[in-house]
């Protein structure tokens, strides 16, 4: 796909065909932004993952949604009814601090809701109504749920984005096991349209549309393209759509209520990319211009797969004229230990010797006992039990080496193992010393003890270990960490 090099212009904007919304709470509920002015008129549009409450976080945005409607898969809830992975919309303000706003309507659609009928355990998938399901480290889970307990047969709720390759790459998983069959769930954009036989496909999903009505749908039309969500049941690999056909929430193309000057964030994996022109994000196009500006990266960095978070506006054609883009690099740091420190001031936190950066982007999850929701780095103490993952800043002439957590989960006491010593490392090899590596800055001892995956022995795995992605499982014991197993890591 192709995209043509325009420069910036005032364009017509979508109002949203489903909405979202600004906000600015404290962790109390109280409005801490109200007093800013809005920098930015009331139609801002933001589309990304929930990362937190105390407001709802989207795009490192809290959003006051104390006055919005909710709507999730076509059902109005309340604030609780929200969870952290859920890919929504919210239509709002934001104020002119950038980081506060309030949500006049926010919307959301689980991408996929059916059985499992296939895992793999080693490649990190599965498949459920046909289509393909990635499982991340990043991938949030209801509680008590993880990728080694889902089952083939299990009703799983799934939120999502898809990626180059046409992949459901999961944000959050929920178990939905008291569904009926005929109230399962696709979301995705139409293709193969064939009004004759009444079917199309969403994800390479075959739909049977003839038993669904379309009055919901602008013009009560099918268009390829067009951006649906559609529930019914699932049978001999055919999904038989009943009821309405709905619009999707979270769909920019073919819908025609514009408005000007209204600002766009949209958030989501790369695809199609097309260097130095422009890209998609979902089933949106993303342009660049001559002012478009990066932040985390330049453009020889973009590349297929990497999450994006761009603002800018929507022109005629509803394609994303991008004024800024904000790479987010995908976690390579991945540690399981106890809350050594904490600095609120710098807004920082210590597991395993690291030392982690907390930004607007990162997201927290409590899946301890405790279970609080409005759950930030306000709520850690020291000896917490932490499951963080993140990416490395590699040091510069003027600054030093940096630790960024995108996702902080606190679990119970124990929760890794019998013994809170046992450590839990993935990343890339950045030094080889003697018989020891270091990863993310933690030495670990290496010997003819530790079990080597994908290594045909120790002598070669030092001779290939520097610059290797691995996941090691250590352990500590006065203050020295011996590998008990190093795996290759894809």
């Amino acid at each position: 796909m192709k995209y043509k090099l325009i420069s910036p212009l005032t364009f017509s904007l979508l109002l949203a065909a489903c909405g979202g919304g600004g906000s600015d709470s404290d962790k109390t509920g109280n409005n801490t932004g109200a007093n800013n002015s809005s920098s930015l008129a009331s139609g801002e549009i933001a589309q990304g993952m929930v990362t937190g409450f105390g407001s709802v976080i989207v795009n490192g945005v809290h959003y006051d949604v104390k006055d919005a409607e909710i709507v999730i898969d076509g059902e109005t809830l309340v604030e609780s009814d929200l969870e952290v992975g859920q890919i929504v919309r919210i239509t709002g303000s934001v104020n002119s601090d950038g980081i506060h706003g309030k949500a006049t309507k926010l919307e959301g659609e689980a991408q996929l809701v059916g059985p499992i009928t296939s895992i793999d355990l080693a490649a990190g998938t599965l498949v459920a109504l046909d289509q393909t399901v990635l499982i991340t480290a990043d991938t949030f889970f209801d509680d008590d749920l993880s990728l080694e307990l889902l089952a083939v047969g299990q009703v799983i709720k799934v939120s999502g984005q898809i990626d180059t390759d046409g992949v459901l790459v999961a944000t959050r998983i929920d178990e939905k096991n008291d569904l009926a069959n005929n109230k399962f769930q696709l979301s995705g954009e139409i293709e193969n349209l064939d009004p004759a036989a009444m079917t199309f496909t969403l994800n390479g999903t075959l739909v049977n549309y003839s038993a669904a009505t379309l009055s919901p749908l602008p013009g009560k039309t099918l268009v390829n393209g067009l951006k649906v969500r559609v529930i019914g049941s699932f049978n001999a690999d055919v999904f038989v759509a009943v009821g309405n056909v709905h619009p999707s929430c979270l769909g920019f193309k073919h819908y025609h209520d514009f408005k000007h000057h209204t600002g766009v964030t949209l958030s989501g994996l790369v695809s199609e990319l097309d260097a130095g022109m422009g890209f998609t994000l979902d089933d949106t196009k993303v342009l660049i211009t001559t002012e478009t500006r990066f932040e985390g990266g330049s453009p020889t960095d973009l590349i297929d797969g990497i999450q994006v978070k761009v603002y800018g506006e929507l022109d005629a054609e509803q394609n994303l004229v991008a004024r800024k883009i904000k790479l987010n690099y995908k976690a390579r740091i991945s540690h399981k230990g106890l809350v050594e420190a904490l600095d609120l001031t710098a807004q920082t936190f210590t597991v395993n010797g690291t030392v982690f950066e907390v930004t607007s982007d990162t997201s927290f999850n409590d899946r301890s006992r405790t279970k609080v929701r409005f759950f930030d780095l306000e709520d850690l103490a020291t000896g917490d039990t932490l499951h963080v993952r993140g990416y490395k800043i590699a040091a510069t002439a003027t600054t030093a080496e940096r630790n960024i957590a995108t996702r902080v989960e606190r679990h119970n006491p124990h929760a890794f193992g019998n013994e809170d010593w046992k450590l839990e490392v993935e990343g890339v090899i950045e030094a080889v010393g003697d018989n020891s590596i270091t990863i993310a800055g933690q030495v670990i001892q290496v010997n003819t003890l530790t079990h080597l995956d994908g290594f045909a022995s120790l002598d070669a795995f030092f001779a290939a270990a520097l610059g290797a992605n691995v996941e090691v499982r250590a352990l500590t014991m006065n203050g020295v960490a011996t590998a008990l197993k190093i795996e290759l890591e894809d």
